[in-house]
């Protein structure tokens, strides 16, 4: 027995623009069931809401839980655009369902990943996104060795410290005056022969939380990036006779 998932999405400028109602991509892909002899497991519909990222669709997300739970043959869309927008969310997402043995079908397309040639369309799509992973470590490898090289941080900005944005872009760091007075404290009384048991209980941190801020340079104005050591364009925390006490 196969059951299908149909999934739904319309956003609210389509309907009124186009007139692509839920209720004709529905009825579309009951035909498409009837025709195949699909039992329809469920319909998942995400009304008045864009087809930008997939994070932010409440039914999509429940459609891939269910396929991950095995309770899905087969997901049914009227068009690829109606599940994806973006390139890479498409290609992550058919994948997962690679690995969920869920089969992906456009009836708009003529893509049917239950047919001999849908399979190997399908596994084109999944060495394009084995290259577009590929592609985007090395993208990030490249801003963060660009970041490195101006001095900022090249991941979040650690506890103590706040990211400051100008133009949406990240122009430098400035120390939270609230968090640093922690971050300080921490390594004052670890400095003082406080265990951490003790300094994570004052603190309300987790023992992960305590090790990675003992131990992260970048309280002391370093910044690493592959092996590589530079001064940061941020103003220290604490000084560096403080954190080599305890390193």
């Amino acid at each position: 027995m196969i059951y299908a998932g149909i999934y739904l999405r319309v956003s609210t400028e389509e309907q009124a623009r186009h007139g692509i109602s839920l209720e004709a991509q529905l009825s579309k892909l009951q035909d498409y069931c009837n025709f195949k002899g699909w039992t329809i497991f469920k319909t998942y519909k995400d009304e008045g809401i864009s087809g930008g990222s997939t994070k932010k669709r409440k039914a999509f997300l429940r459609m891939m839980e269910d396929s991950r739970k095995g309770e899905i043959s087969v997901i049914l869309v009227t068009k690829i655009d109606r599940a994806f927008r973006n390139v890479l969310d498409a290609l992550t997402t058919l994948e997962k369902l690679k690995i969920q043995k869920t089969d992906f079908v456009s009836v708009s397309e003529d893509i049917d990943t239950t047919t001999p040639m849908g399979k190997a369309m399908f596994t084109i799509v999944s060495v394009f996104a084995q290259l577009e992973r590929e592609m985007n470590v090395g993208r990030v490898r490249d801003v963060r060795k660009m970041r490195f090289k101006q001095g900022m941080m090249v991941a979040r900005a650690p506890f103590g410290y706040r990211t400051i944005v100008k133009n949406k872009k990240v122009i430098g760091y400035a120390v939270d005056t609230k968090k640093s007075k922690v971050v300080l404290d921490v390594f004052q009384m670890a400095s003082n022969g406080a265990s951490y048991k003790d300094i994570c209980s004052k603190h309300k941190l987790a023992p992960q939380s305590y090790y990675n801020i003992i131990k992260n340079k970048v309280y002391i104005g370093i910044i690493e990036f592959e092996g590589e050591k530079r001064k940061g364009i941020h103003n220290p925390i604490i000084s560096k006779e403080l954190f080599w006490k305890l390193n």
